[in-house]
């Protein structure tokens, strides 16, 4: 994670990022480090997005269900798995047509890809709306989205200048 290459139009993007991580990282209870998936209630939270396809790959079918374990099996999975355009880090649900998971029994929180504003389609919440244009100018509203995890209800609110 740690070593990864960034793009952007910046060159301090990189260090950013990993300054970041690093805050992230002391900030999180002992037992719930950095994953590829964050699980909260029945709330995913990911880079790109979980699709149906995605776990019946990775995942056996006897524990296809169990979003626990499909959670628990995902974060095991070794880098090498996610370099692909439908693993949780790279799919973009916003641009493509896939299932996804869990869509009748979890919410995902997703980010990876620029959306003008945060919206809700399906089960995926998409809230990527800090990201910037090559040249710096801003893509989104740079908003939060504020998820309540039991409810499933999401407002947004808009980050102080």
């Amino acid at each position: 994670m740690w070593d990864e290459r960034e793009s952007g139009y910046s060159p301090a993007a990189a260090y950013t990022v990993v300054k970041k991580l690093e805050e992230l990282k002391s900030a999180l209870p002992e037992g719930n480090e950095i994953r590829y998936v964050q699980k909260i209630d029945d709330v995913l939270f990911c880079h790109g997005g979980i699709t149906d396809y995605f776990v019946r790959k990775v995942v056996p079918l006897s524990k296809y269900d169990d979003v626990d374990e499909v959670v628990r099996i995902i974060n095991g999975l070794p880098r090498e798995c996610m370099w692909s355009d439908v693993s949780p880090i790279w799919y973009r649900p916003q641009y493509t047509a896939g299932k996804m998971y869990g869509a009748d029994k979890i919410l995902q929180v997703v980010g990876h890809t620029p959306v003008e504003e945060i919206y809700r389609e399906g089960n995926v919440i998409s809230c990527d709306v800090f990201s910037t244009y090559r040249d710096g100018r801003a893509i989104g509203t740079e908003e939060f989205a504020l998820v309540e995890t039991e409810r499933w209800e999401c407002e947004s609110e808009v980050k102080s200048k």
